[in-house]
């Protein structure tokens, strides 16, 4: 194979993972043309990661040092996305046991921004309504889902439910910017 196709193919699949880390090495061959075994020779040439390790890295994420990404269980990049949160004592009032919802905000945030894949945004307007108060210790679970898109705009709503039972619903108009 001539050195530039190579060289092309592997600029294009750093971009590819980059984008969406969540795509499978069968994906990726099917998207190239090559065999899995390809992909796979690729990815080690290139020192990039199996899928579970890129799945486990991309849910990581933090505010001021706290997490507020929580772990990513699925995401269908431009559809929808479905992440928890473990909240914890550093996230709540002092001498209570409630978490501010500024975490809770920003882990809504966090999902809109993935489910959209950009790397920065503006949000536009954000429509959010506080149903339930939240503990510490509580696990929160996000789902988002893409309910308009125009060009660099899109419109994201964002559920987030405590055992079964919704604590914060937004609906957020964001403009990418990268």
């Amino acid at each position: 194979m001539p050195r530039s196709v190579k060289s092309e193919r592997h600029a294009y699949l750093l971009e590819k993972i980059r984008k969406n880390p969540f795509l499978k090495d069968k994906d990726l061959a099917k998207a190239f043309g090559v065999s899995v075994s390809t992909i796979r020779f690729d990815r080690a040439e290139l020192g990039i990661a199996e899928y579970r390790e890129r799945i486990k890295n991309a849910a990581q994420g933090s505010l001021n040092g706290k997490d507020t990404e929580g772990e990513l269980l699925d995401l269908n990049v431009y559809h929808d996305g479905i992440s928890v949160l473990k909240t914890d004592r550093s996230m709540a009032f002092g001498g209570t046991d409630i978490v501010k919802s500024q975490f809770i905000y920003a882990f809504a945030e966090n999902l809109a921004l993935n489910v959209i894949d950009a790397k920065s945004m503006l949000v536009r307007v954000a429509n959010v309504k506080y149903t339930e108060e939240v503990h510490v210790g509580e696990t929160l679970v996000a789902k988002s889902v893409v309910i308009r898109e125009n060009d660099d705009e899109f419109v994201v709503h964002v559920c987030i439910k405590v055992n079964m039972g919704e604590v914060f619903r937004g609906k957020f108009r964001l403009k990418v910017l990268d």
